[in-house]
This record gives structure tokens, sequence and C-alpha cells, in this order.
């Protein structure tokens, strides 16, 4: 999917709690840079309907998940119902060993996946059934009552039909309006599969 005029202007992303992935990260924690033109401006058109979604993309530790975070939480303090997921990472000793699953509302989480069995195993990390099964139930609630949901992230295993696939299909269904992260080479696929109009603004996170 071409970029175009679909960028927007910097947007520093949040700070997650220090437990997850960017705990330790120094001076890197500053160096989040979205390029959307108006982010808070654009939300406002999700949350009245007259745009279907905004694309987070960029590399492993660019900051999606807190731009997410950032995202949802002003949408929370403007009044507008959110609801949704993100998933920050786990570290030990400064290596990801898995992930959480966290609802958006509530604070609630549970494990993703870890490196490490047991677990239903896709490429290199085991996912936990009952991480995938709150993640779902939390994305099928949030279709049904929420202004905008987000989603950090859809990938390779939701587009294979796993992990946030029938929470993901559920809010597609409802046409609710959808921020979501998804890594740059998927960018295309995952909006064909979403249907999203090709003139969907995108945040470009530089590493």
């Amino acid at each position: 999917m071409p970029g175009g005029d679909r960028h927007l202007h910097p947007l520093r992303a949040p700070r997650l709690p220090p437990r997850t992935a960017e705990q330790g990260r120094g001076v890197a924690q500053r160096r989040w840079l979205a390029h959307v033109e108006g982010p808070f401006a654009y939300l406002e058109k999700l949350l009245q309907g007259k745009a279907r979604a905004l694309i987070i993309t960029g590399p492993i530790g660019s900051g999606k998940t807190r731009t997410i975070a950032r995202l949802a939480a002003h949408l929370h303090s403007s009044g507008g119902k959110v609801g949704g997921v993100i998933s920050p990472r786990v570290l030990e000793r400064g290596a990801t060993v898995g992930y959480l699953v966290r609802d958006v509302c509530t604070g609630k989480e549970h494990i993703l996946c870890s490196n490490s069995p047991p677990g239903i195993k896709f490429r290199g990390y085991h996912f936990s059934p009952e991480g995938i099964a709150f993640a779902n139930r939390v994305l099928t609630q949030a279709a049904s009552e929420a202004q905008i949901v987000v989603i950090d992230e859809v990938g390779p295993f939701e587009l294979s039909g796993g992990g946030f696939a029938p929470g993901v299909m559920a809010v597609r269904k409802a046409r609710v309006p959808l921020i979501f992260s998804v890594r740059p080479h998927l960018v295309g696929r995952v909006s064909d599969w979403l249907e999203l109009p090709r003139a969907t603004p995108i945040v470009r996170l530089a590493p």
C-alpha cells in the first residue's frame, strides 16, 4: 500500500510501566517519532465516524505499543469510549522473553506468549490459549460497546486465522473505527484483510 501523503507529523510515544520491554532503554527511550499530520485532530474524525482507521507501523522496539497506549489514554481522558488491547513486551536481562496482553479499559492483563513452552507454537513464540481467549473477549466486547477500538498488534498469526483474528473480525464486521499496529512489511496485507480504504493514514515510527 503506497504511503503517499498519508504520513502524519511528529508524535511522541508515551511511557508504559517500567516492567515492560521499554525498561532500561535509556536514551533510546526518547527517540520514538510518529509522522502523522494532526494526530489528535484525526482522533476526532474517528470518534465522529468520519474515518475508518489509523495505522501505526514501525520495527520492533520503535514504540508502537506506547503510541497506541498514549492515543487510547487521550481518547479516554477526552471522554471517548475506547476499548481494545495492547501487548507490551516482557524483558529479562534486556532480552525479550514474551509479551503481555492488556485491556486498555481495565488494565487487566494476561501472559500472551513466551519464548518457551507451554503454549501454541507459532514461529518463535509459544502463545497462551488463555491469553488469546482473553484478548478476543476484550475485542469482541469492544466491537459492540466502544467508539474506537485499539489493537496492538495485527500480524502473521492473525492473518493465518489465529491469535486475535476472531476479535479483529468482530471489529471489522461491526465497522467500528480502529487504531492498530502492524509491522511495516505487512501494512498492505493487513489493510486489504481489514478492507480499509487506500487513503487510510499511516503513522510511521522511527527505530
